[in-house]
């Protein structure tokens, strides 16, 4: 139980950081008066994407307790950069370090495997993954005190000290097996990997600035998924690829990794719009947010956090007895709902309590399931590789996600010194497309094969 403990906070340190971070960021885009806040997150998923691989192969080189506390370790020098930054860029440059702790969560959930008996590993999935719920409740609670009182600088010093908290608990866990020998780096393919994700979400970022049939963005676009093609060709022919990609030739792990991941991802980037709907000022014809304060938005998200919790909790042990296919899907059309009635629904808390519950119930068993169904599909040798396509691919549909939300958000807004203010037709569109992610994920998951109780699988 102590490892058990001791893996949750490392593994839920993001979605800690989210809610600092993200709440912080109507402050600091005043303060600083950029209309490019979304730079502010967004430097810090793309450089945890690129670092994902790498991590990866390091955690079976050298062990994975490691090599998370030397990512942890990167993550409070960044954490600290931004705590200090004079200007917005160095505070995004800050951010770009510490990116490099976003594998930990990845090495967490493929060190479960190495740490637990078979007949375990899906309740403490279920258990690390449902403990999203509270981290939900904490992170916004902290938000609000240090940000209502205190303001944003005191709130990224909070980001250091949760990392350190991280570096810590995970000096309470066992060394992993190595599990291959040292081998050289796919420097090639990890830059190439970077780069294409990285053009394609500077592309849509700009889109609407641009103009999405220019030449500008259509180049960005075009030649992101342009070097994402020669990255599959180079990783195919590579000795010791940064990913393995051959793994999506069984269509057992490239169904669990695609429409999983991608739903996954629409989850852990969906509290930005009920941060900006609820701290931004109401203002008639210029800004419809609720006007609340930090700690008042904190409460709120209360009860939503605490279903996220026992969905997931609840989720680990029905595994037990549940196809986990079945209960993937369940969770899936629970959470698309969710969002849609958020998107009709969003004018006062009680409307938020309410669709926030129904989000927590699909969004905490749908995390819980995505994890057995990796640990389900692929071998010891290959849990690693495949966490780590799992964690690359739903950051990476998070992202695109984050940069498509500003995207409708900023259709929708008005322009004020700088800083945008959304209106109400904005934040519903915003749900809306979040319901329409989660249907494609699950259209791409249509595809899933039947999976084996992930007890029964480890077992042989």
């Amino acid at each position: 139980m102590l490892v058990t403990l001791a893996l949750i906070w490392p593994a839920q340190l993001l979605v800690v950081v989210g809610s600092l971070s993200g709440n912080a960021q109507p402050q600091i885009a005043q303060h600083f008066h950029t209309g490019n806040i979304e730079w502010f997150t967004q430097a810090f998923v793309l450089v945890s994407i690129a670092a994902v691989p790498f991590a990866m192969r390091c955690g079976e080189m050298f062990g994975k307790r490691r090599v998370m506390l030397v990512l942890a370790a990167a993550g409070i020098v960044g954490d600290a950069i931004t705590a200090l930054a004079p200007n917005y860029a160095t505070m995004v440059a800050g951010r770009g370090i510490a990116g490099l702790y976003g594998p930990v969560v990845a090495l967490v959930m493929a060190s479960v495997r190495d740490l637990f008996p078979p007949r375990r590993v899906a309740a403490v999935y279920g258990i690390i993954a449902g403990s999203i719920g509270a981290a939900q409740v904490l992170g916004p609670l902290l938000a609000g005190l240090l940000l209502d009182r205190y303001g944003w600088r005191p709130a990224l010093w909070a980001l250091t000290i949760s990392t350190a908290v991280a570096a810590v608990c995970l000096l309470l866990v066992a060394e992993t097996p190595r599990i291959v020998t040292r081998t050289k780096f796919d420097w090639p393919g990890g830059l190439l990997l970077g780069g294409g994700v990285g053009l394609i979400v500077w592309g849509v970022g700009k889109g609407d600035a641009w103009g999405w049939t220019a030449g500008s963005t259509l180049g960005c676009i075009g030649g992101g998924l342009l070097t994402l093609v020669v990255f599959v060709l180079v990783e195919v022919r590579a000795e010791h690829p940064v990913v393995n990609v051959r793994m999506f030739r069984r269509r057992s792990v490239a169904a669990v990794l695609a429409g999983p991941s991608l739903v996954q991802g629409v989850f852990f980037v969906s509290p930005v719009v009920l941060t900006f709907l609820a701290l931004y000022p109401a203002i008639p014809h210029a800004s419809d947010g609720l006007g609340w304060t930090m700690t008042h938005t904190a409460v709120v998200g209360i009860p939503a956090g605490v279903v996220t919790t026992a969905a997931g909790v609840a989720a680990g042990l029905l595994l037990r007895r549940l196809g986990v296919r079945s209960l993937w899907f369940f969770s899936t059309a629970v959470l698309a709902a969710g969002f849609i009635l958020a998107g009709l629904y969003h004018g006062d808390a009680g409307e938020i309590i309410a669709t926030g519950a129904v989000i927590g119930v699909g969004g905490g068993m749908m995390v819980a399931a995505v994890g057995s169904m990796i640990v389900a599909v692929v071998t010891v040798e290959e849990q690693a590789a495949a966490s780590g396509l799992g964690a690359l691919l739903y950051q990476a549909t998070g992202v695109l996600t984050y940069q498509i939300l500003f995207v409708v958000l900023e259709r929708h807004s008005t322009v004020s010194r700088g800083t945008a203010f959304y209106l109400d037709e904005g934040y519903q569109n915003a749900y809306f497309v979040l319901a329409a992610l989660v249907g494609v994920g699950m259209v791409l998951a249509l595809a899933l094969p039947r999976i084996e109780r992930p007890d029964k699988a480890l077992s042989g």
